[in-house]
């Protein structure tokens, strides 16, 4: 009887962990500089715009603030996997855990344009797992995958402190690792 591989975690690349404090620190920066020649300014308008700017400094400086919250609270984990699935954090897509029993085929994509691989996972159920997307905007680039790839399920090791050839090796030793125990499952 073949056992339950153990879960594995990828953590987040330093840039995807700390990019937001870099960011807002910038945007702090910036919201002080359009405050600061707005006050210097005689004209209302010239006043008028530095505000505006520097409130959308501020509002970005928020941004940037809750981004880094949440990626400390999930412990800057950008990938886990399991024998009954795995969810990706590093996309940024919320379509949650996807299960290995709606894992029909493991395809590896190359982007020439842009010179990067992916994994797509072709899914039983694509559309299930594009509504699990709760914000429009990113729903829509989960339908725009699935028109392009041929499945929503997209994810690459960008985001990730691995390399590609171990994100795609422990990708189909943990399908593998399911098929194996459902092929058991069926004889026994």
């Amino acid at each position: 009887m073949t056992d339950k591989l153990p879960v594995k975690t990828f953590m987040l690349r330093s840039q995807k962990k700390y990019g937001p404090v870099v960011g807002a620190i910038l945007f702090l920066f910036a919201s002080f500089f359009f405050f600061w020649i707005g006050m210097g300014l005689e004209r209302v308008t010239g006043k008028f715009l530095c505000l505006i700017l520097s409130t959308a400094s501020i509002g970005v400086l928020f941004f940037c603030v809750v981004s880094f919250v949440h990626l400390k609270r999930s412990k800057f984990l950008g990938f886990f996997i399991s024998s009954d699935g795995f969810n990706d954090n590093s996309t940024g897509h919320g379509y949650g855990m996807v299960l290995w029993k709606d894992v029909v085929k493991i395809r590896i994509v190359d982007d020439l344009e842009h010179g990067w691989r992916y994994i797509c996972l072709k899914v039983k159920n694509p559309y299930e797992y594009i509504g699990r997307e709760p914000l429009q905007h990113k729903r829509r680039s989960l339908e725009l995958k699935f028109q392009y790839y041929g499945s929503p399920i997209c994810f690459s090791n960008r985001g990730l402190d691995c390399t590609f050839q171990e994100l795609e090796d422990t990708i189909r030793s943990y399908y593998g690792n399911y098929l194996q125990r459902e092929k058991e499952k069926d004889v026994s």
